[in-house]
């Protein structure tokens, strides 16, 4: 397994001294989670050319369909593994386009398939805290493509204040293909190894699973890995409970992901049949189905775009689709032959109490390369000072003699810092250091 530490994982392991008097109580942020099949993104084969799947044109619809749809995190699958190239492009060439500037991209991860996912996420809104990438089975075989595991905390404009605030961990998955029996037994191995990641590794609370599951039913054994786990507290949930053999089903037909054509499948570029499996999915813990942990599914969100109901077996534009504008119709008809799904999350805000807003006033200015410099007011005369990472570990402390004074330039280079204000008989003020 591969990992990388933006931040610490353990983000909420922080004193109470660096906390002070909150409360959660704010108006709900709601953000969205979609997930989307991006068909052999530069991933050119013989039967899959680019004069049948021109990548250029595909940015200009991943373009349009993200600007409808407006994602806050983006799962994607089926994009050219064999190095960074197709991963960046996404975010320079379909994402931060025409003046956009919020999105950002996590790290590449790849097992050596050719074929690898892609999470971006609205950098003013989420931040990054850990990365890895489960390659083995419970067997330490090889999986035939790499899960991402990646873990995020929400930006809350309080977050100087304290740092209390949500995480969530996101399994970016695309599981294997075919009705075989070895692809059935591939899909139930790769399931099998998040449950056992889940059950070794203490991700936390509210986690989400999200991609292309290439399963017909939700009886297979893979699904089943993940709704029914022998760790009652570690199962995944279906936003709308909608178990059932979903292939070529008509009381489906809402939930239905692939495919977006009929006949016309570019000479077998694209599959065919119109819209009946459902292959995409976002799944999440049980945090999230009762909200115990501040992050909670809008009922009824879970949206396979483009699916109007009204297509069972046929190509999403024939004759006609009004469940979106039509030139993302047309965007989402050349893109892929899935549909983008995603579903909505509402997050718990921080709230600040009365005796926060009464805390001494705070300001440091400056940022790592160059030192910081804090401001405070003659109040905090002889009041004492720390600055702690996220594990609460002390990296520097004093006691304040002046009104404005420069921090000591031996913290270190890297990972989120907290300066904490401790004034004698009043409220600690904690602030996140630029």
């Amino acid at each position: 397994m591969r990992r990388s530490n933006i931040f610490p994982p353990f983000f909420l392991a922080i004193p109470l001294f660096l906390i002070g008097n909150s409360a959660w109580g704010q108006a709900p942020e709601r953000i969205r989670i979609m997930t989307y099949n991006l068909l052999n993104y530069r991933n050119f084969t013989s039967y899959c050319p680019s004069s049948s799947n021109n990548a250029v044109s595909k940015e200009a619809y991943l373009h349009t369909i993200v600007t409808y749809t407006q994602p806050d995190l983006f799962v994607c699958n089926e994009i050219n593994g064999d190095n960074t190239t197709a991963h960046g492009r996404i975010l320079t060439y379909a994402l931060n386009i025409n003046g956009e500037t919020r999105w950002e991209k996590t790290d590449f991860f790849s097992n050596g398939s050719s074929l690898t996912n892609g999470i971006y996420f609205d950098q003013n809104k989420l931040g990054l805290l850990y990365q890895d990438l489960i390659t083995k089975d419970v067997s330490n075989q090889n999986l035939v493509r790499g899960i991402d595991v990646k873990r995020f905390f929400y930006k809350d404009s309080l977050l100087a204040i304290n740092p209390d605030t949500v995480t969530f961990t996101v399994f970016a998955v695309h599981l294997k293909a075919g009705s075989s029996s070895s692809d059935i037994a591939d899909r139930n191995r790769e399931t099998a190894a998040i449950m056992s990641y889940l059950q070794s590794h203490n991700v936390g609370d509210n986690y989400f699973l999200a991609g292309d599951l290439n399963m017909p039913k939700s009886q297979e054994a893979g699904f089943q890995n993940l709704l029914n786990y022998s760790t009652t507290s570690l199962r995944f949930y279906d936003p709308e409970s909608q178990p059932g053999n979903w292939n070529n089903n008509y009381t489906f037909r809402n939930l239905h992901s692939q495919s977006t054509r009929d006949g016309a499948t570019n000479n077998g570029c694209f599959s065919g049949g119109g819209l009946d499996d459902r292959f995409d999915h976002v799944l999440f813990s049980d945090d999230v189905v009762n909200g115990s942990a501040k992050m909670t599914y809008v009922s009824g969100s879970l949206t396979p775009v483009g699916n109007d109901g009204l297509h069972f077996n046929a190509a999403i534009n024939a004759p006609t689709n009004n469940a979106v504008p039509a030139n993302v119709l047309t965007a989402l008809y050349e893109m892929s032959d899935h549909l983008p799904v995603y579903v909505d999350i509402d997050v718990t805000r921080l709230q600040v109490s009365m005796e926060e807003h009464a805390a001494l006033p705070l300001q440091v200015l400056g940022n790592r390369q160059d030192g910081y410099i804090v401001d405070v007011d003659h109040l905090a005369m002889g009041a004492s000072w720390v600055v702690a990472d996220l594990l609460g570990r002390t990296i520097a402390k004093g006691r304040i003699t002046a009104l404005r004074f420069r921090l000591p330039n031996t913290l270190p280079s890297q990972g989120l810092l907290l300066f904490s204000l401790q004034p004698e008989g009043r409220l600690a003020k904690t602030v996140k250091l630029p």
